[in-house]
């Protein structure tokens, strides 16, 4: 659906005074090591030729995200993993004098019925239609260096561009990616007008590694166990987005996080027997959710909003399938995550609660349905603007289920889903017939 226009490695303007940078990876970082990189698209409207385009938006995007990888220069790196355990094995993302990351400009040429009205809109898309924008990691100079961002510019003539980001999650969370990209469309903005000010902007980021603590030991038990999982991961396809504006009046007092999360559990529950995915049992079948929790606030003491990398801690909501089908699932399913969120964040051991033994609740969870939350509402992901005015369309697409605040609503959030063909229609009919009740 693109042919490729250029490929080209961007650098920081300076090199550091340094030949050699070693930013170490934490537990928080190595709790992501078998997982799939991530990735997302920004669509932004933009009329103008590709010949426009590539003189005037491509040339300003260049130099914009080489002011801003001076600030950001481990994304320029590789992650450096040892291929075995040792008592001193360390992981560690490094950056040399020179390294770079990958940015590929494209232009689209598929059909005008596909192209950029159709891919920026509500309506379910074939997943790989998507994925046309998102770039491929590059392959590492040895097998255990490996790069660990690549961005894409793909424009479309007449109407507008995409930036696709596919990261490592090993070296940044969602927050992290959340504040480069802002900080890259803020000094490409600021260019725009002229202004050298970038020290200004708040989402430059903080790198010490002193602020994590780690009295368990988590990092190197960690590493080891990472070590020894491989992992099969596979892909679905069919991503859609939903809008809902939420008024808690079932019940008070929970967030319209909370509310959605809940809502989407059953109408998933639901939709299974559509499909004929019962279960003999149903009284002894459990699906578990995940949600990431931004502990940065939340630590003892807290550490800034700008830490590079990750931060995340796992809450883990576990329930009966046959009370989430039920008439008072949602209610239920409501009221469980309520309460789980709330004692992971306020417990007497605080919010790294359970961490350690996450690789055993892993395992414990084989054979059972699993699935987590992409995004988060606290991210203004629409606030991007690189000077051309905010996004028309956001969109997660490594994940079965994401969520973003809206774009045009004031308190309503967008829901996005990757579902085989067969799932998402049997998921919409359920979710939509709830609303309408």
């Amino acid at each position: 659906m693109v042919t490729v226009l250029e490929k080209c490695r961007i650098s920081p303007p300076q090199d550091h005074s340094v030949a050699e940078n070693l930013l170490p990876l934490t537990f928080f970082d190595l709790v992501w090591q078998n997982w799939p990189s991530l990735s997302r698209v920004y669509f932004y409207d933009f009329p103008c030729s590709t010949s426009e385009l590539r003189q005037t938006l491509v040339p300003r995007l260049k130099k914009s995200l080489a002011s801003t990888l001076e600030h950001y220069f481990p994304f320029c790196g590789n992650l450096i993993i040892p291929t075995t355990f040792s008592d001193n094995a360390t992981a560690a993302l490094r950056y040399l004098k020179n390294d770079s990351v990958s940015l590929t400009i494209a232009e689209f040429s598929g059909t005008s019925s596909a192209g950029f009205e159709h891919l920026s809109a509500d309506h379910a898309r074939d997943v790989n239609e998507l994925f046309s924008l998102i770039p491929e990691l590059p392959p590492g100079d040895t097998d255990h260096a490996s790069p660990v961002l690549s961005i894409q510019v793909t424009l479309f003539p007449g109407q507008g561009f995409s930036i696709g980001f596919r990261n490592s999650h090993l070296v940044a969370d969602g927050r992290t990616m959340f504040n480069f990209i802002a900080t890259w469309a803020s000094i490409n903005a600021k260019q725009l007008k002229s202004e050298d000010d970038f020290d200004t902007i708040k989402t430059l980021p903080f790198y010490d590694r002193s602020v994590i603590k780690d009295a368990k030991g988590m990092t190197s038990n960690f590493l080891k166990i990472g070590l020894q999982i491989a992992q099969q991961i596979s892909k679905a396809s069919g991503p859609a987005t939903h809008e809902l504006d939420l008024v808690q009046e079932t019940l008070p007092y929970v967030s319209t996080f909370v509310v959605v999360c809940a809502y989407v559990w059953t109408c998933m529950a639901k939709a299974s027997i559509v499909l004929a995915n019962e279960i003999d049992d149903e009284n002894e079948v459990l699906e578990h959710m995940i949600i990431a929790i931004d502990t940065r606030a939340r630590l003892d003491p807290p550490i800034p909003s700008n830490y590079f990398g990750n931060a995340v801690s796992p809450c883990k909501i576990t329930l009966n399938l046959s009370r989430l089908r039920g008439q008072e699932g949602f209610v239920y399913a409501a009221k469980e995550i309520k309460e789980a969120l709330h004692e992971q964040i306020n417990n007497d051991e605080g919010v790294l609660r359970g961490l350690d033994t996450i690789f055993d609740d892993i395992e414990a969870m084989k054979g059972q349905k699993i699935f987590g939350v992409a995004g988060s509402p606290k991210l203004d992901y629409y606030s991007t603007d690189f000077g051309f005015g905010k996004p028309k369309k956001y969109e997660v697409v490594s994940e079965k289920f994401s969520l973003a605040a809206s774009r045009d609503s004031s308190g309503g959030l967008e829901l996005g889903f990757a579902f085989s063909k067969n799932e998402m229609d049997a998921f919409t009919s359920v979710f939509t017939q709830g609303l309408i009740k």
